[in-house]
């Protein structure tokens, strides 16, 4: 089991990447007409001479992060009362809505002083960067050695750049694999979760024998479901994991990465819901919790959707199980909860947004993300009677992330984002419908990685 950990440490160093990752499900928060915003004050009431730290929070995801962020600002405002409050903004969406407010935001030159989730998108953090509108955190750092002690070394050091460092360095790192329901697995005959991507496909074609559809995907949002299927079949080889590991690669014409979409576009012609091409995330998400589907890919930001009564029958957590993918393979990134402090702000807004991370990267709070959101510490110990305490798929999900043999990075944080944003989002329902062929959209990839290596420079 050490020479698991030591492992899983050492490839986590490795890792460039960042994510993330679709949300939980469709119901939205109430905003004025036509507007998804609201402003919230939180439970403590502002007092005269406290100082205001604006921030957005996503509402209506039931995403065990967003959820989470919302707990530790109220805790934070009742410790603070009287200094600082924070003033939240409450988004209802899921990530790509926040990601495309704090751009309308960057913008007006109006960004909220705290921003998430940061290092899932780095062209449009290297702007930030290289536009000078973020605050470099090295000197908070180094003047509160422990604070810097809860965070990862792995994390400090990755998040290091020449111009310094931008992004908060992570108490945690979250994986990603499958959750599967293992009522409807042996309804089909299945024991247990495939282990070799060839078993994985015999399992599909089983569970659909049986009358019940493998696997939850979409199209909408990077395809977020269906690529962690297809970059986990993409790690399987060396050479598929270098390429996975290239920032904004110049080409994607690869046997690799044509093998790993073809078999993408199986899962959605053959085994997927008649909805996955041009559905959303929280579509594919309702079918899993309504047991429509036996598998969604997804991270352990998902847990806390499994005993909400408002999403799943009760006890729906029981019936699940968490896997690595085939080939005991995790998609794992130290930037999914990295966040960032804006320089549009008085310096004393500067100083309680930093006292609001600090807050947050209290040995309470990193075991709290640990429990709910699956971050796994490195600087605070997960105790065997904390495992326990967990519902049963989180304690696999923590087995999985203990033993797992590839970690691979996430594609967000890797390719460039006209191939994920505009290709993926237009022309991948047009590749599952054969009305172009896989060289038409590796072309097209190509093409638009060339206009974006154009653009930056």
């Amino acid at each position: 089991m050490r020479k698991k950990v030591i492992a899983l440490t050492l490839c986590i160093m490795m890792l460039s990447g960042l994510a993330a990752c679709g949300k939980a499900t469709d119901k939205q928060g109430a905003g004025s007409e036509g507007d998804t915003t609201t402003k919230e004050s939180t439970e403590v009431s502002a007092t005269e001479g406290e100082i205001e730290i604006p921030i957005i929070l996503n509402t209506g995801t039931n995403d065990a992060l967003d959820m989470e962020w919302g707990e530790v600002v109220e805790a934070f405002n009742e410790e603070y009362a009287g200094k600082y409050r924070i003033e939240v903004e409450k988004l209802a969406g899921a990530a790509e809505d926040y990601r495309q407010k704090i751009k309308m935001l960057n913008s007006a030159e109006s960004l909220p002083s705290i921003l998430f989730g940061m290092g899932t998108e780095p062209a449009f953090l290297d702007l930030l960067i290289n536009n000078d509108r973020l605050v470099d955190i090295e000197q908070y750092m180094a003047a509160d050695a422990n604070w810097t002690s809860h965070l990862m070394p792995q994390a400090i050091e990755e998040f290091k750049t020449d111009k310094g460092t931008f992004l908060v360095p992570v108490t945690g790192v979250q994986m990603a694999g499958v959750y599967y329901n293992k009522e409807l697995f042996e309804e089909a005959g299945i024991n247990g979760f495939p282990e070799t991507w060839e078993d994985f496909l015999k399992a599909c074609e089983d569970l659909k024998g049986a009358g019940i559809t493998p696997i939850s995907l979409h199209t909408m949002e990077t395809a977020w479901c269906g690529m962690l299927a297809a970059t986990a079949n993409m790690a399987a080889t060396e050479t598929g994991r270098k390429f996975l590991e290239e920032q904004f690669p110049s080409s994607y014409d690869n046997q690799e990465f044509r093998d790993s979409m073809e078999m993408m576009v199986k899962l959605f012609k053959d085994y997927s819901t008649e909805d996955a091409v041009g559905g959303s995330y929280a579509l594919a998400s309702n079918h899993f919790f309504a047991g429509n589907t036996a598998m969604i890919p997804n991270g352990p930001w998902m847990m806390e959707s499994l005993t909400d009564t408002s999403y799943a029958e009760e006890g729906f957590e029981n019936k699940v199980g968490y896997a690595a993918f085939p080939g005991n393979a995790m998609q794992g990134f130290l930037g999914q909860q990295a966040m960032a402090i804006s320089k549009d702000h008085p310096q004393e807004v500067i100083d309680g947004a930093i006292e609001f991370v600090k807050f947050y990267h209290q040995p309470e709070y990193i075991l709290r993300a640990a429990e709910k959101t699956g971050s796994m510490p490195t600087a605070v110990e997960l105790e065997k009677e904390t495992i326990e305490k967990m519902i049963l798929p989180m304690q696999e999900y923590v087995e999985c992330a203990k033993n797992v043999d590839i970690i691979f990075p996430n594609y967000q944080n890797k390719w460039d984002p006209i191939a994920q944003q505009d290709i993926f989002g237009r022309e991948l329902p047009n590749l599952i419908y054969e009305s172009i062929d896989m060289d038409e959209f590796i072309t097209m990839l190509d093409e638009g990685a060339a206009q974006y290596q154009l653009d930056i420079e």
